[in-house]
């Protein structure tokens, strides 16, 4: 008797073991699905692509920069250069830049420097990185081949990185008129356009060209509006499309 109430307790104890057993990966399973993450939770978020500096389209007579979210209203049939060979100029540019920075140039040594010897580092020096330069568009009456086109009247719009010590709006139309036999028709200026605040000026250049600049300050670009013509009358009437400038 007593070994048959015995044997029964031992038959409990193993059958409550068991059942512990058997709960566990149950119980594994459950934690294992909390922190396992469903599908599309935690995961990694698409990067947003980046989108060029010079990227810009122009629909109809409507110019649109991708980059600086603005758009401008072309004078009326106008025809913008091609995109693709704008952009194409761009990237030359750039490498040009790139190239000139790198070459070493001769350093003028002084009458001392001379008689002690200068050694190889000392005698050239490297040129200090040209800003980023890129055009946003080029446009005249009958369409722009190429950015050096020089032909009368012509719009360019452009985007330069902005480099000390000439990193601000008023410095680069200052700049302008800094050259000899320049004829200056409007004094660099700070003005407001659609709220907006911009650095202008206007003036003829030692060529006779009727040249008129805006440029704006938009974080870590300098944006400027090239006006070109061959008359003053020209130069206002289509200078006067900078007030067709709305930003996004």
């Amino acid at each position: 008797m007593r070994f048959t109430r015995f044997f029964l307790i031992v038959l409990s104890l193993a059958g409550v073991c068991g059942a512990q057993t058997q709960a566990a990966p149950a119980a594994d399973n459950k934690d294992a699905a909390q922190s396992t993450p469903s599908a599309g939770q935690g995961a990694a978020k698409p990067e947003t692509p980046k989108v060029p500096v010079d990227a810009a389209k122009v629909t109809g007579s409507t110019f649109e920069s991708q980059y600086f979210k603005f758009t401008y209203e072309l004078p009326k049939d106008w025809k913008a250069m091609d995109d693709a060979a704008r952009v194409a100029s761009n990237q030359e540019l750039l490498k040009e830049d790139a190239e000139t920075a790198a070459t070493p140039v001769p350093r003028k040594a002084s009458a001392k420097t001379a008689l002690k010897g200068a050694n190889k580092s000392s005698d050239t020096v490297v040129n200090p990185p040209a800003p980023a330069r890129y055009s946003l568009m080029a446009a005249g009456p009958n369409g722009i081949d190429s950015l050096a086109s020089p032909v009368l009247p012509r719009i360019n719009i452009w985007a330069h990185r902005r480099v000390p010590p000439l990193d601000q709006p008023m410095d680069n139309v200052q700049m302008l008129i800094t050259g000899k036999h320049t004829n200056v028709l409007t004094p660099p200026q700070e003005m407001s356009l659609n709220g907006t605040k911009w650095a202008a000026v206007r003036l003829v250049t030692p060529t006779g060209d009727y040249h008129s600049r805006y440029v704006i300050d938009l974080g870590d670009y300098l944006v400027g509006f090239d006006f070109w013509a061959s008359s003053e009358r020209e130069i206002i009437e289509i200078s006067d499309t900078i007030k067709s400038v709305k930003f996004n």
